[in-house]
């Protein structure tokens, strides 16, 4: 009977918890895998994690830049938001796609040429859960031609 009890108890806010959590765990594996492909100039890594090409594009001039290279890079935190799901797509039809908003925040330190020095920076960038995984939100983390964060 306590079995019964203890198995119906798998609530919907409990669920809701559980993909949280892997939510969570795949942004901080998202965010590690773009800090990565920073760090070795990969831009091809890099813009896995963008999703409109034009950030693509100016990701890959910059890191054709030898003037700039990221030498250490460490999340501190990340926090998801709540899940959303859209039920209707303009057509009106059933579309039941889940995405979530995200926050990382990053310590990151870079090299560059015109200084010569390691400069540290804190960096909080917004993510995008949808269809292609997490994805950087470059409209409220804008690229900076100095800095491709």
């Amino acid at each position: 009977m306590f079995t019964v009890l203890l198995m119906s108890a798998c609530t919907p806010a409990m669920m809701a918890r559980a993909r949280e959590d892997f939510d969570k765990k795949f942004l901080g594996e998202a965010v590690d895998g773009y800090w990565k492909a920073a760090r070795w100039g990969d831009a091809p890594g890099l813009s896995a994690f963008l999703s409109r090409p034009e950030d693509q594009l100016a990701v890959a001039r910059i890191l054709a830049n030898p003037t700039l290279r990221v030498t250490d890079a460490r999340i501190l935190q990340v926090v998801v938001g709540p899940e959303l799901v859209v039920r209707k797509d303009r057509k009106m039809q059933d579309l039941d796609a889940r995405w979530r908003e995200g926050t990382a925040l990053v310590r990151v330190e870079a090299w560059t040429l015109a200084t010569e020095r390691v400069d540290a920076d804190t960096v909080e960038q917004a993510w995008t859960l949808g269809p292609r995984g997490w994805t950087m939100n470059t409209a409220v983390s804008a690229i900076d031609a100095d800095r491709p964060w």
